[in-house]
């Protein structure tokens, strides 16, 4: 993931809330789209974050900034589309148990966005167009699995990574899909080789986050 610099921590979320609060009598109050990130940042500690339980509220919540940074400010957003490029700009930066957890929690997530996004005060307003089910997301995490494993068992080695091809992430990604699913015992299988490290996290608060994430999943 990114440096921990790129997300909300605590100390900042409390001065966001103390904002919020201020101007709450303003009903016709409208905020920039500077403002935008750290509006749903809030929304997201006031709406979702307490539906979750253990790491996943954190998790989420730094998949929601990523997936936010990567949306553009001044059109309507695609789901699909956002949800597709932002695991790619992820990738192997984390464990696959982060995948597990967005899975997991990918409905309630997704209501979310759905609801709050068109909401956001700005002057042109953001609108969802389209939505993932289940299925089609899991598919899309498959995937990204799937051209993760490829990466890692290639050691970044930049010649062999430029032959991998679509046939290959694809019959892959079928092979992680079981009856109901993601089979997750296949996917801890394939990865099993290939350890995380988490000494690549950019500091402590994310590498604490990483040893945790993987852990619960354990």
């Amino acid at each position: 993931m990114v440096k921990q610099g790129r997300f909300a921590k605590s100390s900042k979320l409390r001065q966001i809330k103390e904002i919020q609060r201020a101007h709450r009598k303003q009903a016709d109050r409208v905020i920039s789209e500077t403002q935008f990130n750290d509006f749903l940042l809030v929304r997201y500690g006031l709406v979702l974050k307490a539906k979750m339980v253990g790491t996943d509220k954190e998790t989420i919540q730094r998949f929601l900034i990523e997936w936010v940074d990567n949306a553009p400010k001044d059109a309507n957003w695609s789901i699909k589309n956002l949800t597709t490029d932002t695991l790619k700009k992820i990738n192997g930066r984390v464990p696959y148990q982060f995948y597990r957890a967005l899975v997991r929690n990918w409905s309630k997530f997704q209501h979310f966005l759905k609801r709050e996004v068109p909401a956001v005060p700005l002057k042109n307003r953001i609108l969802i167009t389209d939505q993932l089910t289940a299925d089609e997301f899991e598919q899309i995490v498959a995937r990204q699995l799937a051209a993760n494993t490829l990466l890692l068992t290639l050691g970044g080695n930049p010649q062999l990574m430029s032959q991998i091809n679509l046939t290959q992430v694809t019959s892959l990604a079928d092979n992680f899909m079981g009856d109901s699913g993601i089979d997750w015992d296949k996917v801890q299988t394939a990865f099993k080789p290939l350890p995380f490290d988490v000494s690549t996290a950019p500091d402590t608060p994310t590498k604490n986050w990483l040893i945790q994430l993987m852990e619960s999943e354990a």
